[in-house]
């Protein structure tokens, strides 16, 4: 009995502690600057809307040159890590893959053997950046975000005679704004406005079309993204 009454006691001295160590982790918790809950490593899904403009120039006649738009879903994932610089300022830096299901077909004029860019389509996306946050509570922040990134585009010709392919990369930029919104203590969701812009990707479908035949792919980059994250 006395075995029984002291596992009693004990039980009721554990159950009467939680209340006191609860209390003391929402305080550490609440002691936490706003930034600092926005601090820490994570890794993030992301699905979306992909607005691709784009311009392809024939070299030789600049006169000679198409533009057209595609829309698509852009989905992928992203690594980073991010610093409290003051209570409410965050700094950090993201890395991450994209892909896309856009694809702009040429349906104004394309002329076999004369200009002949008919279909772009974008490939892997790779980013690279720097993310500014600011964080309006505990839960909630908003930030900025720049950046290199690098895309494949896949290209398809026609010549008159033999269908026609290139894979090239192009170099760009990306500037992006968005919210942050924490569900828990680890995951969070967020929103984002993503923009970028590549420059020159010169290309002649894999010397099948002469040296003189050369092209210039200019493309514009929108995105709006949606993305669920866990922070460690």
């Amino acid at each position: 009995m006395k075995t029984i009454y002291a596992l009693l006691a004990a039980g009721l001295a554990v159950i009467s502690a939680n209340p006191a160590f609860a209390q003391e982790d929402d305080d550490q918790q609440a002691a936490k600057t706003p930034a600092e809950a926005f601090s820490g490593a994570h890794a993030e899904v992301s699905l979306g809307w992909d607005h691709l403009n784009n311009k392809s120039i024939k070299d030789i006649d600049s006169t000679a040159y198409t533009t057209g738009s595609s829309d698509g879903v852009t989905y992928g994932g992203a690594i980073g890590y991010d610093f409290a610089l003051t209570d409410r300022v965050t700094l950090g830096g993201e890395f991450g893959v994209y892909g896309s299901s856009a694809k702009w077909n040429n349906t104004t004029n394309l002329v076999s053997g004369t200009f002949n860019t008919e279909t772009v389509k974008p490939g892997r996306d790779i980013y690279v950046g720097a993310k500014l946050g600011y964080a309006l509570s505990p839960k909630t922040e908003i930030f900025g975000k720049a950046g290199y990134t690098n895309a494949h585009f896949s290209i398809t010709g026609d010549n008159g005679s033999d269908p026609l392919y290139e894979g090239i990369n192009a170099n760009g930029f990306r500037l992006g704004a968005g919210v942050e919104q924490k569900l828990t203590k680890a995951t969070y969701v967020k929103l984002e406005y993503d923009y970028s812009h590549y420059g020159s990707g010169q290309f002649n479908y894999s010397n099948a079309t002469p040296d003189a035949s050369n092209f210039d792919l200019h493309n514009d980059r929108h995105q709006l993204l949606a993305s669920v994250g866990f922070r460690f």
